[in-house]
């Protein structure tokens, strides 16, 4: 994290440099909250019911801007911004779980899941937009482009089902602690919980990483760039202070499709049933700002 805030200190002494030597040219940095979440659609269960919700997850965000005014009241800017933008994703309903996974023997319970994972993603977000001034209010709008830095979330799977025979299991939960850039496939906690099954204990992990039902790990599972449009406005309570609000709307798909799994379901042969959704980040910024 502080190398991203080196770049943002060095880019406001370039702005100030700049400044100095072109009045033309102007300089500002802008800090507040975060509201965000994706947008995407669900899985649908058995009776047409929606299993999958997304909620907003709440951030911060801090940047500096360098701006070019072509006339007092229109101007172009662009912008570096250190920014928090996730999601808190919620799953509940028909599913199943694999007990043994890793072992020669395996056994996948069927029931009922209720999933809660807290997502934070951090962008370095580089905005490009054109502003119009009208008296003390301002509005701009532009296109974003968000360079993924970290990708983590948090969360818990609560899981109550049966076995293939159709003796109960006893309800059991696994804590979720995902880093999407540094886990690995398979990857778990070494505690464990016992699950029994028919008269047989299966070892269940007390928490697993983000790629721990996965074979395999091509890809992170957030892309790196994140594409979208944004709109906003300010008001300026003196020259160089103002309050700001902005919406910043994704255009691009933010996950792999390979990790974009049916929750609900598996084929007949165990393998996961894909589904390969479009989720977009939908994120809205409110600021305090100053420029000169």
């Amino acid at each position: 994290m502080n190398r991203y805030l080196i770049v943002l200190l060095a880019c406001c002494f370039i702005g100030v440099r700049v400044d100095a030597q072109n009045d033309n040219f102007g300089f500002g940095f802008r800090a507040g909250a975060s509201i965000s979440k994706l947008d995407g659609p669900s899985e649908v269960g058995p009776n047409g019911e929606s299993l999958e919700s997304y909620s907003n997850a709440r951030g911060f965000h801090i940047g500096a801007a360098l701006s070019y005014k072509f006339t007092d009241l229109v101007g172009m800017r662009a912008e570096f911004t250190f920014s928090q933008r996730g999601t808190i994703y919620d799953y509940n309903g028909p599913s199943y779980y694999v007990l043994g996974r890793g072992n020669l023997l395996t056994t996948t319970i069927s029931g009922n899941r209720k999933q809660t994972l807290n997502v934070s993603n951090t962008f370095l977000d580089v905005p490009i937009s054109v502003y119009y001034k009208i008296g003390k209010f301002e509005i701009l709008g532009g296109f974003n482009t968000g360079i993924l830095l970290a990708s983590t979330a948090g969360g818990s799977t609560n899981f109550d089902g049966k076995s293939n025979l159709g003796t109960t299991v006893a309800p059991f939960e696994v804590a979720l602690n995902h880093n999407y850039k540094s886990d690995k496939a398979g990857e778990a906690s070494s505690t464990t919980i016992n699950v029994n099954v028919d008269g047989r204990t299966y070892t269940v992990p007390e928490t697993v990483m983000a790629y721990y039902e996965f074979e395999t790990k091509d890809k992170n599972w957030y892309n790196t760039i994140d594409f979208g449009v944004v709109a906003g406005a300010s008001f300026y309570i003196n020259e160089g202070l103002y309050l700001g609000a902005r919406y910043v709307h994704g255009i691009s798909d933010v996950d792999q499709n390979t990790y974009d799994v049916s929750l609900q379901t598996l084929n007949p042969d165990g393998t996961f049933v894909q589904r390969a959704d479009v989720n977009k980040s939908r994120s809205w910024q409110f600021s305090v700002g100053f420029s000169f």
